[in-house]
């Protein structure tokens, strides 16, 4: 009985989900998705506008995005004309400026995702594969990862540069500082590219760069900053928590282990881990009994574990999730 009531409930969100998505894109009625390209593009258009561009690059962002949810929504055919649309109409080859994590994680990310959902027999989502696939996403992939090097390769610390231009490399001039999670969130996206075409230097490189943040760490502590200059090495921010500017460095941490099994991974997970819950965590032992306040992870300063501030931003939300999925058993 829980089992039927479970996947009637999923069922019926998938439905309802359905029915937003749809609403989004147009009413009742299928929106060629053409038109999310085209919403993009509109939107890129004042090039000082640094957090506009830094996202959307004039490459068809929503498009390229959404690719994935077209898959887990079921539409076979949106998802088809979708990649149709991508091949036909995106080149990276653009005098465009982006930053590296963004880029990385919407559209690396959902390149080598759907690609992957076309390639695997098992179709967890039905026959997606068009006809013609012939590995175009991954060889778009492959393309849009090589642009990004430049900021590994004109770094002198091995952290990446935190933009580049998709044509032309690092702009002369342009900002070193970057947060610990823009530095340290590539390892997944450019781990599976680099075993997808079988060339590890992207791996390297991200491996590299998270092994740089870790020599980082302060050494009463262990505790990582907020923001880092890549050309020096030294503390920008020195703010230690679990949300903006961290929150992804230890979930991609904890997925490269899931998805690589790399010893290295997991230990510096497992060791991060124990000196947040030392560190920063509030309130008392168990989450939904007890006396005290309500536990919650603060902010605080990486020099020596003291209170930075009490607030909670809309980022630190997700490490409830990086915490059952490394253990499920284990109050937050």
């Amino acid at each position: 009985m829980f089992c039927w009531r479970k996947q009637h409930r999923t069922r019926e969100l998938n439905n309802r989900l359905k029915t937003c998505w749809y609403h989004y894109r147009g009413g009742t009625t299928k929106t060629p998705a053409i038109e999310d390209q085209q919403r993009t593009r509109l939107q890129f258009s004042t090039m000082s506008n640094i957090n506009i561009n830094d996202i959307l690059g004039d490459y068809s962002l929503t498009l390229i995005d959404t690719l994935d949810t077209l898959a887990i929504l079921g539409d076979v055919e949106e998802f088809r004309h979708a990649v149709q649309l991508v091949i036909d109409n995106v080149n990276f080859d653009k005098n465009s400026t982006v930053q590296v994590f963004e880029a990385n994680i919407r559209l690396l990310g959902a390149l080598l995702s759907a690609h992957l959902l076309i390639e695997d027999k098992s179709q967890p989502f039905g026959n997606l594969e068009p006809e013609w696939y012939n590995g175009e996403l991954l060889e778009m992939a492959s393309d849009l990862a090589s642009r990004f090097m430049p900021a590994f390769e004109s770094s002198k610390t091995g952290l990446p540069y935190p933009r580049v231009n998709l044509r032309s490399g690092v702009p002369e001039g342009s900002r070193t500082d970057t947060c610990t999670a823009g530095a340290g969130s590539l390892l997944v996206e450019f781990g599976v590219l680099s075993r997808l075409i079988g060339d590890p230097v992207y791996e390297m490189s991200a491996r590299r760069a998270n092994r740089v943040l870790w020599k980082l760490r302060n050494e009463n502590t262990g505790l990582l900053g907020n923001v880092v200059d890549v050309d020096t090495g030294k503390w920008v921010g020195e703010l230690s928590g679990v949300g903006a500017g961290l929150d992804s460095f230890y979930e991609y941490l904890l997925k490269a282990y899931v998805l690589f099994g790399h010893p290295e991974d997991y230990y510096m997970f497992n060791e991060t881990y124990s000196l947040i819950k030392h560190y920063m965590r509030r309130g008392r032992p168990d989450c939904n009994s007890g006396v005290g306040d309500h536990p919650l992870y603060v902010n605080v300063d990486m020099k020596n574990g003291g209170t930075h501030t009490t607030w909670i931003d809309s980022l630190q939300a997700a490490f409830a999730g990086i915490q059952v999925r490394f253990d499920p058993s284990l109050p937050s």
